[in-house]
């Protein structure tokens, strides 16, 4: 991520929280889908040879039929203005880290062996709470090759406790011993 996401991405949080934060987010997420799904919309907002005030002009209608704060709005015409719509993705996820840390939630990365139901789901997000003493959002996946149990990482930490995991580890004692 670059320094210049990281500066774009505090300025707008500055702006925007707390009232309208989470709002922000949400519309980034949203006008960043949308370029990903219409590249020529992409290529045509972030051409620098074409005149700023057209790219402006299309973007003004794109905002006002999707009802944008005018924060955002003015934000993002900022950077087709500056040539730095590229940066957007990594604005984005700069903006969704900074605006976790002011909410107090980290985001952890659960997967296991099979599908988790709604208990289980809520016993691992408890734990993770426990030991993080912050508000955890999980994500879920499968993985099969794990046998049993789950693995989680929140930030660069992982809790391993995987049946796949104690197997390698029983099996480094005996090759020891």
């Amino acid at each position: 991520m670059s320094v210049a996401a990281n500066r774009y991405a505090k300025a707008l949080l500055d702006v925007l929280y707390p009232t309208t934060a989470e709002l922000g987010l949400e519309q980034l997420l949203k006008f960043s889908g949308l370029l990903s799904s219409q590249e020529q919309m992409r290529q045509l907002l972030e051409n620098p040879t074409i005149a700023a005030d057209r790219r402006k002009e299309l973007f003004r209608v794109i905002a006002e039929s999707l009802s944008y704060d005018k924060h955002v709005h003015n934000f993002l015409n900022l950077l087709i203005e500056r040539n730095r719509l590229d940066l957007l993705s990594d604005i984005v996820s700069a903006y969704q880290k900074l605006l976790d840390q002011k909410l107090g939630i980290v985001r952890a990365k659960v997967t296991s062996a099979a599908p988790l139901d709604a208990a289980q789901q809520k016993s691992i997000a408890a734990k993770l709470e426990q030991v993080t003493g912050k508000q955890v959002l999980v994500e879920l996946s499968v993985d099969p090759s794990l046998i049993g149990g789950v693995v989680a990482r929140v930030g660069s930490t992982i809790y391993d406790g995987s049946i796949r995991q104690q197997l390698q580890v029983f099996k480094q004692r005996l090759i020891q011993d």
